[in-house]
């Protein structure tokens, strides 16, 4: 029993050592501030604002830069806008005088509506021009084409196409048309009676024979040349009619012609000079089952053993068989 106590006892000493003690707090001492210590925290603060205020500083002036900055480009883009309406072409006048143009050259065989074409015609002058003549008669017109051919300060000339009735039938008249207008206040009209005239042709004449173009030269290259050059040239209007691809490789800056069949290369003239050929073709193609002849001018530079197109036009000169020295045309007339 004495043992079972002895026990119990060394357990509660030992569970003792594990008991929470609340520890003792002592009473709050104060900080004693010196002078120097407050001088130290006011210049703290007062640094501190001063450092707010200069960073607020450089942010608005920053700020202010980026709107100005803004400002400047709105303005550019705006007078940009202002500049290019300026250059725009005004179509309204030729709209106009085409839609006088049809008011006048349609005129029914009806009389209803004859009235109301009259009106419109009438609608485009300042003044509906006076006619002393009461006897003019009209008969039915209905306009097929009509081209502008001049446009001057005040007046528009046509080339006009109509049909008017002759008795049965339908007779087309092509004629000049002259037109007088006028502006008033940003708008137009037709400022008196219109008037025909004799259409002149455009095609220029009297060309000297000598000075034309004509294919029948021959070249003093060789056979070999030329049996190389040909095979080149096939292999490259083969590829300019069907493969972008293959064309990057024997020609440049050149775009594949689509819709497009080589046919035959019908012409040749080689111009040998230092390490360049220069070959004037004529070549065939089709297009929807119709062929048409092209004529070119190609520059070739050796690659490969074989050649490459530098320069391509769409011409033949008419003194392409010509020389150096030699100031007579080497052409057949």
């Amino acid at each position: 029993m004495s043992k079972l106590k002895l026990l119990i006892t060394q357990v509660s000493h030992y569970l003792s050592r594990f008991k929470k003690r609340d520890k003792k707090r002592g009473s709050p001492k104060l900080i004693k501030a010196t002078r120097k210590h407050v001088n130290l925290l006011v210049l703290a603060g007062l640094g501190s604002l001063a450092l707010i205020g200069i960073v607020g500083s450089l942010r608005a002036i920053t700020l202010s830069h980026k709107v100005s900055s803004l400002e400047d480009t709105i303005k550019n883009s705006q007078s940009s806008q202002v500049v290019s309406t300026t250059t725009d072409t005004d179509y309204r006048l030729t709209y106009y005088l085409n839609d006088y143009v049809t008011a006048y050259f349609t005129f029914s065989d009806k009389a209803k509506e004859q009235e109301k074409q009259t009106e419109k015609l009438n609608s485009f002058y300042d003044t509906v021009p006076e006619t002393k003549n009461q006897g003019q008669k009209r008969t039915a017109t209905s306009l097929v084409s009509a081209k502008l051919l001049t446009l001057t300060e005040n007046t528009a000339t046509y080339q006009v196409t109509y049909k008017q009735k002759n008795g049965d039938t339908d007779e087309e008249i092509t004629t000049g048309f002259t037109v007088p207008y006028g502006e008033k206040e940003d708008a137009y009209y037709i400022s008196g009676l219109p008037w025909f005239s004799a259409l002149s042709s455009s095609q220029a004449t009297g060309f000297d024979e000598e000075a034309s173009l004509v294919l029948s030269a021959s070249d003093s290259l060789s056979e070999k040349t030329h049996d190389k050059v040909e095979k080149f040239l096939d292999l490259f209007f083969t590829n300019y009619t069907t493969d972008q691809d293959n064309l990057n490789l024997v020609g440049k800056d050149l775009t594949v012609l689509e819709n497009t069949t080589y046919k035959s290369l019908d012409y040749i003239y080689l111009k040998e000079e230092g390490d360049t050929i220069t070959a004037y073709v004529q070549v065939t193609f089709e297009v929807a089952s119709s062929t048409h002849s092209e004529n070119f001018t190609l520059s070739l530079s050796t690659k490969n053993k074989s050649y490459y197109v530098t320069k391509l036009t769409h011409t033949i000169p008419t003194d392409y068989a010509k020389q150096k020295g030699d100031y007579s045309l080497l052409v057949s007339i």
